[in-house]
């Protein structure tokens, strides 16, 4: 069964940056043996040196990379006569890992082998076609300032996004369960990011490829909830944090959550949540 977060729970944010940099490493340079408690890529611009993880010793050189995952026992050493010169992001957060399992990497494949980049290569025009390479010389010569950390959240966003694309494999290689799983994602990814508009379940289903019905049946067999009951406890969720944290009046949270009539917000919010909205927010003051 696909684990989902809760209808409306933010707590987890979906990625976190935790640390990102460039380096000419010294001949013989080595990282390890060592334990980390999140996602780590490095890309390699020019040199050689090799990867070891799970027993397996990968020599790699410019135009390869390599995805450490969280708990995983790792070595890492520059060549001798040919150092290599790397940039690494760090990352964690509620959807790295199928952000990472997304874009093709698992503690079995954990290699990137792509076209080599300069370091010093300057952001795409918007008619390139750009690299994943590009986006890791953009993360290497990003300084310290104002909006860091949004810009290396939105580098790394684009390089998996640019994996995932290019992911053949992604749903092929996967069994029945791992594709029903895929569909359902899918779904509630829309409803987060939706869940404010008018939505057919019908226009989703078949955005996303299936029957309704059998995407219905999918749907509660991951969540336990029909995808309309999951809609409707998303926005209850949404709207009771509006109550808790906004003096908003009723009829603009119900907007907010997708309903044009307050009346009809008001009924669907007491068979969810047992109360009116009014009752509701009274309680929280």
């Amino acid at each position: 069964m696909v684990k989902l977060q809760q209808a409306g729970n933010t707590e987890l944010p979906e990625l976190v940056i935790e640390h990102a940099g460039m380096e000419q490493c010294a001949p013989a340079h080595a990282f390890g043996p060592t334990v980390r408690e999140y996602f780590l890529f490095h890309y390699i611009f020019a040199g050689s040196g090799f990867f070891l993880a799970e027993g397996c010793r990968y020599l790699l050189q410019a135009g390869q990379g390599f995805m450490i995952f969280p708990d995983q026992v790792t070595y890492y050493e520059a060549d001798r006569q040919n150092p290599w010169h790397y940039a690494w992001i760090g990352f964690r957060g509620a959807r790295a890992a199928d952000y990472v399992r997304q874009a093709g990497f698992s503690q079995q494949a954990p290699i990137y082998s792509g076209l080599a980049t300069s370091p010093d290569a300057q952001e795409p025009a918007d008619d390139d076609p750009d690299t994943p390479g590009d986006y890791f010389a953009q993360i290497g010569r990003c300084g310290f300032h104002k909006g860091r950390e949004l810009k290396l959240l939105g580098l790394l966003c684009l390089f998996l996004a640019r994996l995932a694309a290019d992911n053949r494999q992604q749903l092929s290689d996967e069994n029945l369960l791992c594709r029903r799983d895929w569909y359902v994602r899918q779904a509630v990814d829309f409803f987060e990011m939706n869940y404010a508009r008018k939505i057919s379940i019908t226009a989703l289903a078949a955005q996303i490829g299936l029957d309704r019905s059998y995407f219905g049946q999918l749907f509660r067999e991951a969540t336990g909830l029909a995808p309309r009951q999951y809609l409707l406890k998303l926005r209850m969720a949404k709207a009771c944090r509006l109550m808790g944290h906004s003096s908003l009046p009723v009829a603009a949270i119900a907007h907010s959550v997708g309903y044009d009539d307050p009346l009809l917000f008001s009924r669907m919010f007491h068979s969810v949540m047992g109360c009116s909205p009014t009752a509701y927010r009274s309680r929280r003051l």
